[in-house]
């Protein structure tokens, strides 16, 4: 009972972690509308800091990605003690009490908006039709949807990312329940390593959406599904575990900060910058999961603001945009400009946290514990006075 309370608690380094990741999201989508270099401080900021401030949600879209499959992973040996013994209806019942009730309800708002004929919302007839586009979000290939079509509008275009890792997630369980040993899953999931880099590089060359195909980022869940299963599996010295956390974020900050270099080794003309990204973020995950839960000290009031940001990741990721584009309608209309930008972008910021946080207290994490109770998802969770479903779990990240 004790192993598996200390499993109640959120780490908040890895919180932290997902709360910068998707407020470089919401800065990129600012900055692409209303660029901040058209405030005074803006304008004296170095390009490089800039693009590190300003143009980072890609990266943080790939940190995402490493997060969710270290989580997730995480998430499936604390109810069923090792992957072979994933339950598949116990499973797929835990992502869809966390992903459909967000993201049906957005599909819904979406679709009444292009109704209403609203601007920014309405989909153009010539490259789809609403009922296609609904289809494809609720599939998981509104990415393959947009290499096809091209972008469709930015409430819809968040979607590419959650099917690549939904594509992932339906295959996890089968995947673990063939696996006889850990170590053949590891085996199976490292092939990525090789495939994604090339589906990112290679993979339907002249086509600006073509990284976003469905095995572009697999290499970065399942970096981080293998960074869990080492954390939880295998000792690791006290000096061992600060090289791994240097390396960590020599290689996360090498991509995150100084991509220009990165770039100039060609490393990103072969997919690699992504790769040694996400293996950084993978040892830092590891890290943070091996250090003792004692040792978490209490939040600052900035800190607290990131932990609020990263516990309510998902919902936050589905929601900002509309806090983005009306609060760019109404700059706009007002037709101010110059340090008004700053209180644009904190605005935003404030707003986007407030609304993920609203939402996943009142619909999305209500509705999450209803239906795991309703279908009663059997594992370890459900043996413990269901603490799982508690409060937002571990491993139900978007």
């Amino acid at each position: 009972m004790e192993k598996i309370k200390q499993y109640n608690k959120h780490d908040n380094g890895i919180d932290i972690f997902r709360g910068l990741a998707v407020l470089s999201v919401i800065l990129l989508h600012l900055n692409i509308r209303i660029p901040f270099s058209g405030t005074f401080l803006g304008s004296l900021i170095p390009k490089p800091i800039y693009s590190i401030f300003f143009w980072s949600g890609y990266y943080g879209v790939c940190t995402f990605f490493v997060i969710s499959g270290f989580l997730i992973t995480n998430s499936a040996l604390n109810k069923w003690d090792s992957l072979p013994r994933v339950s598949l209806r116990g499973f797929y019942t835990m992502r869809i009490a966390r992903v459909m009730p967000m993201l049906v309800s957005l599909l819904l708002v979406l679709s009444v908006l292009h109704v209403s004929g609203i601007a920014e919302f309405v989909i153009n007839p010539a490259q789809t039709t609403l009922g296609r586009a609904i289809f494809a979000a609720l599939t998981f290939h509104i990415n393959w949807l947009e290499i096809k079509v091209g972008y469709l509008p930015a409430p819809w275009d968040i979607l590419w990312s959650l099917s690549i890792e939904e594509f992932f997630y339906f295959f996890f369980p089968v995947v673990c329940f063939f696996c006889r040993k850990e170590w053949h899953f590891v085996v199976l999931v490292s092939v990525f390593l090789i495939v994604s880099p090339f589906a990112r590089t290679t993979w339907y060359q002249g086509n600006e959406l073509a990284d976003r195909n469905h095995f572009a980022y697999l290499d970065a869940i399942s970096l981080g599904c293998i960074a869990a299963l080492a954390a939880r599996r295998i000792d690791v010295k006290k000096n061992a575990l600060l090289i791994m956390k240097l390396a960590g974020w020599f290689m996360f900050l090498l991509v995150f900060i100084f991509r220009k270099w990165v770039y100039s080794l060609g490393l990103a003309t072969i997919g690699l910058n992504v790769s040694i990204l996400a293996a950084g973020a993978a040892l830092i995950l590891i890290c943070m999961h091996k250090r003792s839960s004692d040792s978490q000290k209490t939040p600052g009031k900035f800190t607290e603001v990131l932990l609020v940001f990263g516990r309510n990741s998902y919902e936050i990721y589905l929601t900002h945009i509309f806090i983005v584009l009306f609060a760019v309608y109404i700059f706009s209309l007002l037709k101010l400009s110059g340090e008004w930008i700053w209180v644009l972008y904190v605005s935003v910021i404030v707003l986007s946290g407030i609304l993920g946080n609203f939402v996943a207290q009142y619909f999305s994490n209500p509705l999450n514990i209803f239906i795991r109770g309703r279908w009663k998802v059997q594992g370890r969770e459900v043996q413990s006075s269901g603490f799982e479903v508690k409060e937002k779990g571990e491993g139900e990240e978007f």
